[in-house]
């Protein structure tokens, strides 16, 4: 007797025996048996016929619904209606024969929906395709029960049936019943509550019938004997259904009331487009997904791409989809929503999110991070290469990292598959896009030791130029070299050419690809060099040949890498492991090729970096060297290392030039005095200065004094729990916060001091000072003066203009006699300019000499004919413009009046004291204005921010 037949005749023995308490026992044996038999049948035999065709379809989008129903009840109309597919329909049985996929976009998320083949009754035991269908049901995140409103309830009831036969639970949780199998003591039985439905024998006869004799069962519910089997099993899938009742045009308003009023049901029309939306919702409800947005420090919620995850998610699920490092940098979380009691609500990794919500996110690190924070530039090395070239052909000595993570997309093996599963061959309605990424956890991955060298060995007439070759997205960066081979060793293994590679992203910029090929350049001729002295590269690549070989020799099942080896017996290959992994973490390298040839490098990206509230701004090398051109011989030094740290870290063979400016370095001091104490050029000094900033271990200042304005940095850290805040405890014994505040708005350092405290606090105020300034916690404010007439004047230029093209007569100015300009005349300063015998600049009519003083008002700078009538008459009009001298003075500083020459600037320039220029501007104030801004030689760490805002 087949399992089919065993299956129908245990059927017909329940169906003949009656229901009472004297036959559980035999009942629940009897659904034990039929439950054991249904598995089997589920189970594939070993001999497998051939193989058949399948419709099985990748799972893609947020979520997957299936639909399930007889044949010619509308699901091929659903899914051509929801989705962009068009799938055939017709008004005959079985018109889809195959899976057809389709993605509903809804609330920012894309739901695929799958349009299954009709299924007949006694799919279970394989009628019509029918498991095939049921396999991808069970794969399915909701199912949606398409049934005919006119015959919804045999329907209804024969599907329930089927999918409940092959272990399919619909709207049914999980038995919560605790069944763990043990190799002895008998079976244990307890329960937390009074059990109705079974007891003790009845579980302990199901167990025998599974030959099953020591085990532990606890019961912490009141369950029937058929949901312990399902436990047993563990096969059982438990899923949401939604059950749609379609063509409701053909039944009554009442019918339809009864049928809607159903739990868990849905009414629609698809060829009337019915009551389609509420659908939508409904299927958006039972797959329990909730939208949440991301927020970045200072700006707006980013509404147009939001995460969707599981109702139930937490702040830590949020993290994980962001990026799976974010967990271990998490700080706390800012959320508004309805998931809060008020908006914003400091929360922490397990809080619960709804719907909707609004999250920021704080690392420990001072920084808030959203979804596009890791898919900026990043600098950092993938892989570093050694490819050579010779008799042994091309070979790939080393590579590091040497690892790659399994299951990278397009060179994935291939997997064995359900033999119950269906698939689609292809697709043509739906546009996928392939896995074609070559970066997988921040390694090289899909690029095999042969491929490499394939691609990495160049020929002759490329060696000794920068090699760059971009691959999907990667780039590789190098500058290959060639060998004599006359001067190895004969009948050794001879190398023609070699080349050390660094696998970037390919969307660096042109300077990181510059930067990496003046280091690879370096190394390079460093081995180069070797190799002609000592036969260095021969000798490291014999040791890396002779691991490769001993690797090859070993059993095909090892798996064992050559290159953790080659590390432990290669000094060549721990330099490189030094280089890349110093690059990733600090951007310096500082090491010794065969302990004889010093490599010195710095990648300016790695080292300027700002810690802004939105992300880590990357500064260019660009940017330096502009701020580095605004350098003048007034501004001053600020050293971010300790004197005597940063003269150990110089090399033996340094300049003693650049030793002796360290040493008189003093932020108090400009570039000129410095020159001065360290008996150097100015030129000296510039280049000094400009390479100790681009290695970082400097920045521009203006000289500190009391005359200094300092604000806070738009890019300070202002966390009360950051480790800068923890490291200024340390050293000051204050809290940082609190003096961050004091410089919240514009402040002279003069008036952050207090005079009635002792001279040492006052001291320690300035280095307060000085510590926030080489953190980029301050920034320094110059002002700059800009030359502006009064807006009245302007204001009667445009009048005139308009009674001009109105016709209107215009009153000469000398008719307009003011009581300003009769005092003007009769002032004591004018009077004593007369009798001086020096010309008046007065605009009164008792003036007969004002063209002749406007002409002398000219004469004085050549700049001043490039104002209007108008500009001029607004500086004669102002009473210090009468003496001589402070006209004189205005005139010849009238060039720095255009906004682009800061007070100390002109100061230095034109070799004025303060007062005498804060006088001047005061005298003149009707016609200048004056703002605060930044230095260009000291913004570079603020420039980049300002581009990026």
């Amino acid at each position: 007797m087949g399992i089919l037949e065993k299956i129908a005749e245990i059927e017909r023995e329940i169906s003949r025996t009656q229901k009472n308490k004297a036959t559980e026992y035999h009942l629940g044996l009897l659904k034990a048996k039929l439950a054991k038999y249904r598995q089997q049948l589920l189970e594939p035999t070993g001999k497998s016929a051939g193989k058949g065709e399948g419709f099985d379809v990748m799972k893609s989008g947020d979520a997957r619904v299936a639909l399930i129903g007889f044949p010619s009840v509308g699901k091929s109309t659903l899914l051509s209606t929801l989705t962009s597919t068009k799938s055939e329909c017709a008004a005959y049985e079985f018109t889809t024969l195959t899976c057809i996929p389709g993605v509903i976009e809804y609330n920012g998320a894309k739901i695929q929906l799958l349009d299954l083949p009709g299924i007949i009754e006694g799919a279970a035991q394989g009628k019509g395709r029918g498991r095939q269908v049921i396999a991808v049901a069970r794969t399915a995140d909701l199912v949606v029960m398409m049934l005919d409103a006119t015959k919804s309830k045999i329907q209804k009831e024969l599907l329930t049936a089927e999918l409940e036969s092959v272990g399919i639970r619909l709207n049914k949780r999980k038995p919560n019943i605790y069944f763990k199998q043990k190799k002895g003591g008998g079976i244990s039985f307890n329960s937390t509550l009074p059990l109705t439905k079974c007891n003790e024998k009845m579980v302990q006869l199901i167990l025998h019938e599974w030959k099953i004799f020591n085990a532990e069962v606890l019961f912490r519910e009141d369950c029937t004997s058929d949901e312990f089997v399902d436990v047993i099993l563990g096969s059982r899938v438990y899923m949401p259904c939604l059950y749609v009742y379609n063509k409701i045009d053909q039944i009554s308003i009442e019918e339809i009331d009864r049928i809607a009023r159903e739990p868990s049901s849905v009414v629609v029309s698809c060829n009337m487009r019915l009551n389609l939306d509420y659908l939508l919702e409904m299927v958006w409800e039972y797959l329990a997904l909730v939208r949440v947005y991301t927020k970045k420090r200072g700006a707006k919620p980013d509404f147009e791409d939001g995460l969707i995850l599981r109702r139930g998610c937490t702040a830590e699920h949020v993290c994980h989809v962001i990026h799976r490092t974010m967990v271990d940098n998490f700080k706390y979380g800012l959320v508004w929503g309805t998931s809060v009691k008020y908006s914003p609500q400091r929360i922490g990794l397990q809080h619960l999110m709804n719907h909707d919500d609004v999250i920021q996110i704080e690392r420990a690190d001072g920084l808030t991070c959203d979804f596009q924070d890791f898919v900026e530039m990043n600098t950092d090395p993938l892989a570093i290469v050694v490819v050579t070239s010779g008799t042994r052909g091309d070979r790939l000595l080393f590579r590091y990292p040497s690892t790659e993570p399994t299951n990278h997309g397009v060179f994935e093996k291939s997997k064995g598959s359900n033999p119950y599963a269906v698939k689609v061959t292809e697709d043509i309605n739906v546009k996928k896009e392939p896995v074609t990424s070559c970066i997988r956890d921040n390694t090289l991955v899909g690029f095999s030791d042969s491929i490499l060298a394939n691609i990495l060995a160049v020929k002759q007439d490329l060696c000794r130029k920068p090699f760059d070759l971009k691959i999907d997205d990667v780039r590789f960066v190098g500058y290959p070299m060639s060998l004599d081979p006359s001067k190895s060793k004969p009948g050794a293994h001879q190398i023609i050419s070699f080349n050390i590679t660094f696998v970037l992203r390919a969307n660096v910029t042109s300077s990181v690809i510059q930067c990496y090929t003046d280091l690879v350049k370096q190394i390079t001729v460093a081995i180069h060099h070797e190799e002609e002295r000592c036969q260095y590269l021969s000798s490291q690549a014999k040791i890396m040949l002779a691991v490769h070989d001993e690797v090859a020799a070993m059993p095909e099942d090892s798996v064992e890498s050559p290159y953790a080896a080659i590390l432990q017996k290669c000094t060549l290959a721990s330099c490189l492991q030094t280089i890349f992994e110093d690059l990733g973490r600090t951007g310096l390298v500082h090491l010794f090729i065969n302990k004889w040839i010093e490599i010195w490098f710095c990648l300016p990206h790695k080292i300027h970096q700002i810690p802004d509230s939105s992300a880590v701004l990357k500064i260019e090398p660009e940017i330096i060297q502009k701020c580095l051109e605004c350098l003048r011989p007034y501004h001053g030094v600020l050293l971010l290392e300790e004197k005597q740290v940063l003269q150990d870290s110089l090399p033996m063979d340094c300049s003693p030039a650049l030793s002796r400016l360290i040493t008189v370095c003093s932020p108090q001091q400009s570039l000129q005095v410095l020159s001065q104490e360290a008996d150097l050029t100015l030129s000296q000094v510039f280049h000094i200065v400009g390479h100790l900033v681009y290695w970082g271990k400097a920045t521009i200042i203006y000289p500190l004094c009391e005359t200094n304005v300092y604000v806070l940095s738009p890019v300070a850290n202002t966390y009360t729990n950051s480790d800068l805040s923890e490291q200024f405890k340390k050293l000051f014994n204050l809290s940082l916060c609190g003096q961050l505040a004091e410089f919240s708005y514009p402040v002279k350092l003069r008036e952050s001091k207090d005079v009635l405290n002792p001279i040492k606090q006052q001291d320690q105020k300035v280095k307060i000072v000085l510590w926030m300034l080489q953190h980029q916690l301050l920034i320094q404010l110059h002002t700059y003066v800009i030359f502006c007439p009064p807006a009245s004047r302007r204001m009667k230029k445009m009048s005139e203009e308009m009674c001009r093209s109105s016709g209107m007569p215009i009153v000469p100015e000398e008719e307009c006699v003011s009581v300003s300009d009769i005092a003007s005349v009769n002032s004591d300063e004018s009077l004593a300019l007369s009798y001086q015998g020096t010309s008046q600049f007065s605009k009164s009519p008792s003036s007969d000499g004002s063209l002749a003083s406007e002409d002398r008002f000219l004469s004085l700078h050549e700049e001043l004919y490039n104002l209007s009538k108008e500009e001029r008459d607004c500086i004669l009009d102002i009473p210090a413009a009468r003496t001589l001298e402070d006209l004189k003075l205005f005139t010849r500083l009238f060039p720095y009046f255009r906004g682009d020459h800061h007070l100390e600037e002109i100061m230095y320039y034109e070799n004025l004291h303060r007062s005498d220029l804060m006088a001047l501007l005061d005298k003149f104030r009707s016609v200048l204005i004056t703002c605060q801004y930044e230095d260009p030689a000291t913004s570079f760490t603020h420039m980049d921010h300002h581009q990026n805002t």
